[in-house]
């Protein structure tokens, strides 16, 4: 999908050392990083020589290293190495979930890492230690075009446009019609055909046809599937793909977050629904929305000119025809709110007792590198969101990046607990 491949999304928790199949290193120089990937706890590279290198979480062997070792602290990347010892390559896209991991290679086929127990592999138990290409019954999957994965699931659509499912289904997210957990993969026949691109959140999903419209199945208390009709609004749950008429028929890209959703039409304007309990949606107030609703700039009117989008957990990025970033929402841990430092302030939420079910007030501030900065901050090439992490490369392939650090996930000393401001990873 036009301006999808420009988006991942990032969480990493724990950093991972010596495994039995990997090499550890010093994180690769940013200028030898050709693409990244993440899932829920951790973060995949592909270097320029084509080789995988991962750092992150591994409890469930999602990082097919072969051991479930981890050492949280020690900020190094390892390489990946198939079966044979040879360096794992040919990778076009990776999606990683909560405890498993999937990576699309260039021949169309499918590979798996990590745990199974919901079906997130497409098998009904167990786990997979080393990437093992991934099978829909008894034939392996091939001809696969793009691959998504939710928490607890995962997702890919064939060379025909036809979406295939397998995991955890309780709110039906899985579009299969039911909330049965689905332990092999299974065509997901209420998608249809023609299925363009797609983005799972925490327990919803959402997709693009190629005809430009947009449908969306699972979990909607907040709204966050857009089909609201009335006052009241829409939150039931679906179990089926539904389409989302209000949405239109000229949207060019989705992204999902734990509970809101993000879309951007063909004119460049930016459409959100769903929780707004930081501001994620790009709206002053806590007021949940359930139908799609045009975001503003500062001054009240339109935001348009707006070329990639992200979500993921309670934040929303933009990224502006002219290079420039928007934030809108925050990181929250365990220990609570981390703030992001913009050159602009957050708006004021209305006072106690107010009402904000119509603010149209910009919850959107400018997300810019650190000031100090030897190094200038290059165009803007790619954006990856997690949900105490934000990661940008640059057009000179620099990573930069801010958040917590509470984990190693910024490749940093440990000690350095928060960034505030993004700065280049070395």
């Amino acid at each position: 999908m036009k301006n999808m491949t420009k988006l991942t999304f990032l969480l990493v928790i724990f950093v991972l050392g010596t495994a039995c199949k990997s090499q550890p290193a010093a994180s690769p120089s940013s200028e030898n990083i050709r693409d990244i990937y993440a899932g829920v706890a951790n973060v995949f590279i592909v270097k320029e020589d084509n080789t995988l290198w991962a750092v992150g979480y591994n409890r469930s062997d999602q990082l097919g290293l072969g051991d479930s070792a981890d050492a949280s602290g020690d900020p190094r990347i390892a390489r990946i190495n198939d079966d044979t010892g040879a360096p794992f390559s040919g990778v076009k896209a990776v999606a990683s979930g909560e405890n498993h991991t999937v990576i699309l290679k260039d021949d169309g086929t499918l590979w798996g890492a990590g745990d199974s127990s919901c079906g997130e592999l497409g098998l009904d138990s167990g786990r997979l230690k080393v990437f093992t290409q991934l099978q829909a019954g008894a034939a392996p999957i091939a001809g696969v075009k793009t691959v998504a994965a939710g928490n607890n699931n995962t997702f890919f659509i064939n060379s025909d446009g036809d979406l295939w499912a397998s995991g955890y289904n309780y709110y039906g997210e899985l579009g299969l019609g039911n909330r049965d957990t689905q332990l092999s993969f299974a065509k997901v026949e209420s998608a249809g055909s023609n299925v363009k691109a797609l983005s799972a959140g925490i327990r919803h999903t959402v997709l693009v046809k190629e005809d430009g419209t947009l449908w969306a199945a699972g979990y909607n208390f907040n709204g966050q599937l857009g089909l609201g009709v009335n006052a009241q609004g829409d939150t039931e749950d679906r179990y089926s793909f539904t389409e989302v008429k209000e949405a239109g028929s000229d949207i060019s890209a989705v992204a999902a977050g734990s509970y809101h959703t993000v879309i951007l039409k063909n004119d460049g304007t930016v459409w959100t629904a769903g929780s707004n309990y930081w501001g994620q949606l790009g709206f002053a107030g806590k007021n949940d929305r359930h139908s799609f609703t045009k975001v503003s700039d500062e001054n009240g009117n339109p935001l348009t000119g707006v070329q990639a989008i992200a979500a993921r957990g309670n934040i929303t990025v933009l990224l502006k025809a002219d290079g420039s970033l928007l934030l809108a929402g925050n990181y929250a841990d365990s220990e609570g709110r981390i703030e992001l430092s913009s050159d602009t302030a957050p708006p004021e939420s209305p006072a106690a007792g107010e009402s904000d079910g119509n603010s149209a007030k910009s919850s959107f501030v400018s997300l810019v590198p650190d000031k100090d900065a030897s190094v200038k901050f290059g165009a803007v090439k790619k954006i990856i969101l997690g949900y105490n992490s934000i990661y940008v490369v640059d057009s000179d392939g620099r990573l930069w990046a801010a958040g917590s650090n509470r984990y190693g996930q910024l490749s940093l000393d440990p000690a350095t607990e928060i960034l505030s401001t993004l700065k280049l990873i070395n």
